[in-house]
Formats: C-alpha cells, structure tokens, sequence
C-alpha cells in the first residue's frame, strides 16, 4: 500500500471501549507495518472520559446518574482532560505512523485543527484556535476536543467535532477543566440539522488537504475489525472501565 495513502474506514456507531481496544490494536500494527495509516470515523453511544492530565472532579454528576443519563465513563491514555462522546457528534481516531524522522508531534495536532477548521469553513462557520485553551472554537464556544497519544511513534485517538449532539450531556462536566467557556454545535450555529454523512466527507477532503496525504475509502468496518482478530500482535491486552492501561509508554498531548 502506497506510504502516500491514509485509509478512511467508518464505523458507524461504536462502543467506547470496544473502539478503544481496537485503536489500540491497530496502533500495534501499525508499528509492525501490518496496516495501512488510517483514518477511522464514527459516533460514541454517551460516553465521558478523561485523558491523564484530567480530573474526574470534572464531571460533576456520580455514577448513579450515569445510569441515569445512560452514559459511561473511562479514564483513558489520551491527552487533555474531561470531554463526552455522543450521537450527533462526529469522531475521528488517527492510526499514522509519525516515519523514523519522528516528524513533531505539534505539528501533527496542527495539522488536526487545521482540517477542522477548514471542514467548519465549508458551512460557513468561522472557526479557529486559542493558543492558551485546547480545542478548536467558534467565539468563547467549543466545537472541537482534539486529544491524541503517541506510542513508539504511531498516533491514535484524534478529535471529536459536536456536529448535531445533545449539547445536555455537556451541562454534566467542566468541558476539558476550562470552566469559564461553553460549548457549540454546527447544528446550533447554523439553525438548523446537519447530515452527519456531508460532514464526514467534507472532513474527509480538509484531512487529506491538511495532510498532503491522498485519502481512501475501501476497507469496511468489518473487514477492519477481521484484519485484527487474524493478526498476532505481541503486547496487545484488553482493557478495564474506568482505567487507562498500564505499563504504556505513550506521549499524550492535546489541544
């Protein structure tokens, strides 16, 4: 497979841990040169979680209104601190080799915020970055939670872009520990209902343009998730709820 190619798959809607997992996998591969990179897109049942430089004071309800809310929580190996995952809002999880020159890191998350901004732009959404909060925003609103780790060079999780969620969930939590700011939708901007579908492809468009890398679709869900269950990839254990794993030597940033 061409190095140039970064392959796209979508999940459609995904359990939290269950994607976990299989970023996690996929990153293993990735390093074994078992995979392509990718670019990996779909939506979260309600799901709060916390990078390692976060506080679990952040969100502010217990776990019996979790159940409430139908929601789950995670203390996850990303950077950056609270956010929530949800129907209505687009997530997209990076698999990219970073190349033996270990390219920076920094650049990588600009390249990220930059392929948001860019797919804002073609709704007519003006969008941007503060420097001294992480996230990409429109005014004091949020839009965007960009969290990502690195392993051995090779990037996984990626940004979450609030399309058309139940911005409710985000009244339960400090948005990533900033509590002086809100938090924003395209739908809400713009009045009315957003095609998750057109928002993925336009984002599709502004990654490869912000990469320089061609993007591809050809692999489905199920092809991805088999690729893995026959691959035999050394150090590759599962999870528990609530908990980062253990004994990973990981760079976790976020913006």
């Amino acid at each position: 497979m061409p190095a140039a190619t970064i392959h796209a798959v979508r999940l459609g809607r995904i359990d939290y841990l269950e994607c976990w997992q299989l970023q996690r996998a996929l990153a293993s591969a990735r390093r074994l040169q078992q995979v392509p990179d990718l670019l990996l897109l779909l939506e979260h049942p309600p799901t709060y979680t916390v990078g390692r430089g976060g506080k679990r004071s952040n969100l502010l309800i217990d776990d019996a209104m979790l159940q409430v809310l139908g929601a789950r929580f995670y203390a996850v190996d990303r950077g950056g601190d609270i956010t929530f995952h949800g129907p209505g809002q687009l997530v997209a999880y990076v698999i990219l080799d970073l190349g033996r020159e270990q390219r920076s890191v920094r650049r990588f998350v600009e390249r990220l915020e930059r392929a948001v901004i860019d797919a804002l732009a073609h709704f007519g959404v003006e969008a941007m970055i503060d420097p001294a909060r992480p996230g990409v925003w429109v005014g004091r609103d949020k839009i965007a939670a960009i969290g990502i780790a690195v392993n051995r060079g090779v990037t996984y999780h990626g940004f979450a872009l609030n399309v058309d969620p139940d911005l409710r969930y985000f009244e339960y939590m400090i948005p990533c520990g900033i509590p002086d700011r809100g938090v924003t939708s395209l739908a809400k901007l713009l009045g009315a209902p957003v095609s998750l579908a057109e928002v993925e492809a336009e984002v599709l468009r502004s990654f490869s343009r912000a990469f320089g890398r061609k993007v591809v679709e050809g692999l489905t869900a199920a092809e991805l998730t088999g690729l893995v269950r026959e691959l035999t990839v050394p150090g590759h254990a599962g999870v528990t709820p609530g908990q980062a794993p253990a004994g990973r030597r990981s760079t976790e940033t976020a913006r």
